[in-house]
């Protein structure tokens, strides 16, 4: 991750107590080659502000070039609870872009509001990953689903099920990335069929299975 003071690197595997210096508070903390130093909480919402900005200025209709481009600009650790945010973000700026007049930007903070809440490591801990949670939220957002709808309430909760259903079809460990592309591959299936969606999602291949120790390797549908 870069820092936000001087664009040098922060080595969010190594941690230290100290001051934040954005916030001001006392506690831990990530520093960057420079040694300035900043909680994890505003490192969280730098990102989040990062993701918010590609979804934003995005014009793919492709949510997969969406979700690589937040990949790619290294504002998520390999494993990381801010995907449970990204899939669903990539999936409103595609849906957005494929000629839907919409203003993203409160959707996209809709997005972030709730994905963020879906707890690190939900996939084992809960049996509920958040990049499937992540797909259920987008079309709720979308449609303006609450506890008290009807249909689209039964939709939301499909959208969910067979996002963790696909999953666990293919099987642990855990991988972010390839949980968010069977996400992503539901969630466009469900934008076009639900929605009148001209989302158009590409084949999908991982780039980055050598930074995972537990990749499952032949068995992940998305390994080259």
């Amino acid at each position: 991750m870069d820092c936000p003071e001087c664009s040098s690197n922060i080595d969010v595997n190594k941690k230290s107590e100290g001051i934040c210096m954005k916030c001001g508070s006392e506690k831990t903390v990530y520093k960057c080659t420079n040694s300035h130093q900043f909680c994890e909480s505003c490192l969280d919402n730098l990102s989040f502000e990062r993701i918010k900005e590609i979804c934003i200025s995005s014009t793919s209709i492709n949510p997969y070039d969406i979700l690589r481009d937040i990949f790619d600009s290294d504002s998520l650790r390999f494993h990381d609870y801010k995907h449970h945010v990204a899939v669903g973000c990539a999936l409103i700026a595609a849906h957005r872009n494929s000629g839907f007049e919409i203003d993203i930007s409160p959707l996209i903070d809709e997005m972030i509001k709730r994905g963020r809440k879906v707890p690190p490591g939900s996939c084992g801990l809960m049996g509920n990953c958040g990049a499937a949670v992540s797909v259920g939220t987008f079309y709720s957002i979308m449609t303006g689903t609450t506890p008290y709808s009807e249909k689209t309430w039964s939709d939301a909760n499909l959208a969910t099920a067979q996002s963790l259903i696909e999953m666990a079809i293919i099987g642990g460990p855990r991988c972010c990335k390839r949980n968010s592309m069977v996400a992503l591959r539901v969630g466009s299936r469900i934008a076009i069929e639900k929605l009148g969606s001209q989302i158009v999602l590409s084949e999908m291949k991982c780039t980055d299975h050598d930074r995972n120790k537990e990749c499952i390797k032949e068995r992940c549908p998305f390994y080259s």
